[in-house]
């Protein structure tokens, strides 16, 4: 579980930024919107606004890079060149590393991992390990210092294996080490998704078998009015996998899907819903094809479906950029009840994401520690800070305040400047 997630100097944000699940203990609203794990109590949600342009997708790409870099920096070490991009609008940050760092919570442990990275190198990493404080390795450069009583699986032969693109903690992960092992698979619990609805349709096709009731049940409860799905995958050949394409469809689409490849697999979904006559008797049963004629919200709410279903069950951490991108802001908040709940989400699951839906900025719904703005600086740097951290009073209607412009993270409009007046 994520307690904390620190950076900078990476894409607009400048300075530091400490995004932070912990639980703001003055604050007693909502008690089932957060969870005891060890001596700490995390959060299970958390929303951030901002306006366009503002930082809030490069925020989730600080997650993205985070995560993939660990997971990846060793199998891809023949590359030379690392993809974090600093901050580049100052003179400064641009011939400075990025700094990464996260605290995790397991049953039994706590970490704190962390390092420094440009294009070229790792710069500094570190492991420190709780509740009895232990620093596990400390790197600067190329030399690393581990201790070898606790931390038994980095060995001198590992140490001067390591690559300077290369974390130790990877190459560890690779020699099979038992505690670099763990941190990697609670890091590759965050998940981050865009809200591109291609590619959360596929996550929700892929998945549609192992989760086929919980999904169908779940959009039911969110009101769909889908009585039953009718799934195939059919593995197909080119000619075979072309004919399933509308007649409409330009030849240089269907070139781009079938270039290089022989065997494809051809996904079939349909919707049965109950058909009524004039005097509101069900009559029978109708089937719609799922992608040509249910909605852009059914679609993206059945691919959400798989993701969040995949979290819930398996006590994940998922990050979704732009939530609400084909939702309405009824299902918005059932998807945020949802994380909240501790019926619903017994593994205690967190849903971070970002969002222009309005009507989360609700004491109803969400506590002031899980609300989060973005806004931009007049030097083009992103800053991010919590509702909590304005010390607003929990009783206020944080919509109307926030329309007021009194957190900021707003669009600046000429034409309205007076509008508040």
């Amino acid at each position: 579980m994520i307690k904390t997630f620190t950076f900078k100097n990476f894409l607009s944000f400048r300075d530091e930024v400490k995004f932070s699940l912990e639980r703001d203990s003055s604050d007693d609203s909502h008690n089932d919107s957060f969870f005891s794990i060890q001596d700490v109590e995390l959060l299970k949600s958390a929303v951030i606004y901002g306006a366009n342009a503002s930082g809030k997708s490069n925020f989730s790409k600080a997650f993205v890079f985070f995560h993939n870099f660990i997971v990846t920096s060793y199998a891809n070490a023949l590359s030379n060149r690392i993809p974090t991009v600093p901050f580049l609008l100052n003179s400064k940050t641009e011939n400075e590393p990025s700094f990464f760092e996260i605290e995790l919570v397991t049953k039994d442990k706590k970490y704190i991992y962390g390092f420094e990275v440009s294009q070229s190198k790792v710069s500094r990493e570190w492991l420190d390990q709780y509740p009895q404080k232990k620093n596990l390795f400390d790197r600067i450069g190329n030399e690393i210092n581990s201790n070898k009583r606790h931390f038994k699986e980095a060995t001198t032969a590992l140490e001067k294996q390591t690559k300077s693109n290369v974390l130790f903690l990877s190459k560890l992960a690779a020699d099979n080490g038992p505690i670099s092992n763990e941190v990697i698979e609670e890091i590759k619990k965050i998940n981050v998704y865009p809200a591109e609805r291609n590619l959360i349709l596929n996550y929700g096709f892929s998945h549609y078998s192992k989760y086929e009731a919980e999904i169908l049940s779940l959009l039911q409860e969110a009101d769909f009015n889908i009585e039953e799905f009718l799934f195939e995958q059919k593995e197909m050949d080119k000619d075979e996998f072309t004919s399933t394409f509308p007649s409409q469809t330009p030849h240089q689409l269907i070139d781009l899907a079938t270039t290089g490849k022989t065997k494809f697999l051809h996904t079939k979904l349909q919707t049965i819903r109950t058909k009524y006559d004039d005097k509101g008797n069900a009559v029978g049963k109708v089937a719609f094809d799922f992608m040509a004629q249910e909605s852009g919200g059914t679609q993206q709410m059945f691919g959400f479906a798989g993701l969040f279903l995949n979290a819930l069950k398996e006590g994940k951490t998922l990050f979704i950029d732009e939530l609400d991108s084909s939702l309405h802001p009824v299902l918005c908040r059932f998807i945020v009840q949802t994380f909240n709940s501790k019926k619903k989400n017994p593994k205690n699951a967190q849903l971070i994401f970002t969002t222009h839906d309005s009507s989360l900025l609700d004491n109803e719904i969400l506590r002031r520690d899980q609300i989060f703005f973005i806004e931009k600086d007049k030097y083009g740097a992103s800053n991010l800070f919590s509702l909590s951290s304005l010390g607003e009073r929990k009783d206020l209607s944080y919509r109307k305040r926030y329309f007021e412009g009194r957190y900021g993270a707003l669009p600046y409009i000429k034409s309205n400047e007076n509008q508040w007046e």
